[in-house]
Parts: C-alpha cells; structure tokens; sequence
C-alpha cells in the first residue's frame, strides 16, 4: 500500500504505464472507426445520411456506458470495469464478422461498441487522477493522450493492408483479436487504484444510491463555471466531430485520394499527437489549464475553417499536423481541468458525467453533418464547425478561470487518496 498525497512512487509510476500500455490496441481499433467504418458502410449500400446515424449510435451509448462506468467502479474497483469495457469492445468486430450487414445488425453492433469502449477513457483519466497530484496530472492525462496518438499512428497503416476491395473480414478479426489480447494483459498488468475509503462508502450503501448531492457539493463552490465549462465542451465537440466521421470519404471524393493516402493523412495526425502530447502536458501543468484551453481552440478554429481552402493532399497533411497539435493541447487541458475539479469520492462520476457530455456531442455531431452535407455539401459543415468553436472559444474566455482562483475553494486542493 503506498500513499499518494505528495509523491508518486516509482513503482505506482510504473503501473500506471502499464495500464496505458494495456489500453493501446483499443487505440489502434478506434483510430480506424471514423477511417474504415464509413467506407465499408458505404460498401454495403449505406448512404450518407444513415453513416452518420451508425456512427453516432456508438457515440450515444457512450452517453450511457460512460455513467454506468463512472458509478459502477467506485463499487467494483477501475480494474473490474476497464476489463470489461475491452471484453464487450471485442466482440463487437466479431459481430461485424458473423452477423449480417443489413441496418439493423449494424446498429445494433455499433451500440454495443459505444457501450464497450467509452468504459475505457473515463476509468484510464480517473486512475491517472487517484495516483497523480494535481502538480503532475497534466503529463499524466498527456501520457494517455500519446497512447491514442501510437494507436492512431499504427492504426492506420496498417489497416489498409487488411482490406481487398469491399472485404473487410481480416480488418475485423485482426481487430477483435488484438483488443481480446489488451483485455487479457489488462487482467495481469493493471493494479487497482481504487481508494480504500471510497471502495468502503461504496459497499455500504450497496450500489444502490448515486451520492448526486455529493458531486454537486464539489463543484458547488465554482457556481456557474462548471455549467459554462461542459457547455464550451459540448459545443467545442459538436463542431469537430461534424468533420471526423465524414473526413475519409471527403478526401475520397473532393480532394481524390486514394485509400493508401488516406492512410498516410490519419497517420500523420497521430504521428504528431504522440510528438505534441508530452509537451502540452507539461504547458498544462506550467502555464495553466485556461491558457492552453483557450489556445486549444483558437488553433482548432483555424483548422475547421481551413478545411474550405485546402485543395491538395501536401496541403491536407499539414493541416492534419496543425490539428493535432490543436488536439493535444485541448484535450489534455480538458481532461486535467475536469478532474481537478473534483473530489476524490466524485471523481468517476464526475469524469463519467464528462464523457456523456462528451459522447452526446459526438452523437448530435456526427448525426447533424450527414444531413448537412447532404443538404449543403462540405464546406457548409466546416463553416458550422468553425462557428461552433468560436463560440466556445468566446465562453472559455469570459467565464473559464484556472480552478484554483475560481469562486470558493477548488476541491483540486485536497490530497490524493491512498491507493492500493
């Protein structure tokens, strides 16, 4: 047992990459959802309007499975449901495999991969927050960052060499495979963070009761700030995910690319975000949450509406990189800002409560755009886009202040808990 009020042990350190380590082929699959998916939907005779309802379906159970996950592992520990959330994620590819292609089957396989994988992200933030200190959670949060940056990078280069005209069987099975794999390293290389207090309050009340009062009790000091800061989120992600899901298919058929090339523009993105990461978790930690929100956005601002004017593929490829530096900054600031503001007792609901927020922009985003493009073509969502990030540039700039100078006294003060 080792506490970590001040100081994190190097063994706790080591763990702590070993749980990143595990969650990385998770990465790599998900790197290649918004990449692979709207192609092979639109193998199968899916149009454009439906690929984004099938892609915001996942998003929406990540509403859910985000909650739930956030709820359920202060009774049951990180560990139990970050297996979990690979286990479900898992079979969802072999699903793809041996269930039929019509609508339904496809919807219902990408719910139960929203439910899967969104597990994930909220249970890796709040064990980087139970073993950090707030002087530290930046790189931490960085850290997990980089992980989706070497998924992203290996991802797409290697997926396209699993695909052979419309058969995409040996990308589903490589990737049901490998993530079955990250679910068995997680049973032997993660350790439980979960804090012995938390875990007793937890079984007392026998998982019946979500201490809702609690979480609002430690934000309630910050007044208006958290409302405002999840509604910058909200719009923020809104906008950019209106791009992700339909980008493969707006380099296929606007810029005429092929898939080989395609490939190398998502790799180059994830080159970068492993290069940018580090170095915007160490900015975070020196310089500020606020600050390196707010330049976050104004970079992401820059890149939606650039979008409208990039017509080549050398030209696609440096907006990729700009991008990525953009989302390396956001979301490591992100992410910090919001476990800061919580107590140790909250801090999974209140990231699980971020990530539904999270996920329902993702879903109106991704489900919005396939009508926009529909209706108004490209450039009319990346204009929406833009004007969706300025927006929540302006918020971020008026109300957002670096928690500890917000309203109150910012619960990110109190000390770790101990940690097993």
């Amino acid at each position: 047992m080792t506490h970590m009020s001040s100081e994190v042990t190097p063994q706790w350190r080591r763990r702590f990459y070993l749980t990143i380590g595990s969650v990385v082929m998770m990465q790599v699959t998900s790197s290649t959802i918004y990449m692979m998916l709207p192609l092979f939907f639109s193998s199968v005779g899916v149009g454009k309007s439906e690929n984004g309802l099938l892609i915001s379906i996942g998003t929406f159970a990540g509403i859910i499975s985000g909650l739930i996950a956030g709820v359920m592992s202060n009774r049951f520990g990180r560990k139990k449901i970050l297996v979990l959330s690979a286990l479900i994620y898992s079979s969802t590819f072999f699903m793809l495999v041996f269930m039929g292609h019509d609508f339904a089957s496809l919807i219902f396989s990408r719910f139960i991969a929203g439910i899967g994988f969104y597990m994930m992200p909220v249970m890796v933030t709040t064990m980087a927050a139970d073993i950090f200190p707030i002087r530290e959670r930046g790189r931490a949060m960085a850290l997990y960052g980089s992980s989706g940056g070497i998924g992203a990078l290996m991802g797409p280069l290697i997926t396209p060499y699993m695909v052979f005209g419309n058969d995409y069987t040996w990308y589903f099975v490589f990737s049901g495979s490998s993530v079955l794999l990250s679910a068995i390293a997680m049973i032997f290389l993660v350790r439980e963070t979960l804090p012995e207090e938390i875990k007793v309050k937890a079984r007392a009340t026998q998982g019946k009761k979500v201490d809702v009062r609690g979480f609002l009790r430690s934000v309630k000091g910050l007044g208006m700030v958290v409302a405002i800061f999840l509604v910058a989120i909200l719009l923020y992600r809104t906008g950019y995910t209106m791009i992700d899901p339909f980008l493969s298919l707006y380099l296929k058929e606007v810029l005429q690319l092929d898939i080989n090339s395609v490939s190398y523009i998502y790799a180059l993105r994830a080159l970068c975000t492993i290069i940018f990461s580090q170095a915007a978790g160490w900015m975070t930690d020196k310089y500020g949450r606020k600050t390196m929100l707010m330049v976050g956005l104004g970079m992401t601002v820059i890149t939606t509406f650039s979008y409208t004017i990039t017509t080549s593929f050398f030209q696609m490829l440096f907006l990729r990189a700009w991008d990525a530096a953009a989302n390396a900054s956001l979301l490591t600031a992100i992410r910090t800002l919001m476990a800061d503001l919580l107590s140790p007792e909250m801090r999974a609901f209140g990231m699980g409560l971020h990530s539904a927020i999270t996920q329902q922009s993702s879903t109106v985003g991704s489900l919005f755009s396939g009508y926009v493009i529909d209706a108004f073509g490209y450039n009319m969502t990346f204009y929406t886009a833009t004007a969706l990030c300025v927006v929540s540039l302006i918020l971020v700039m008026i109300w957002i202040p670096e928690p500890g100078k917000a309203k109150g006294k910012a619960v990110a003060a109190q000390p770790s808990p101990t940690v097993y």
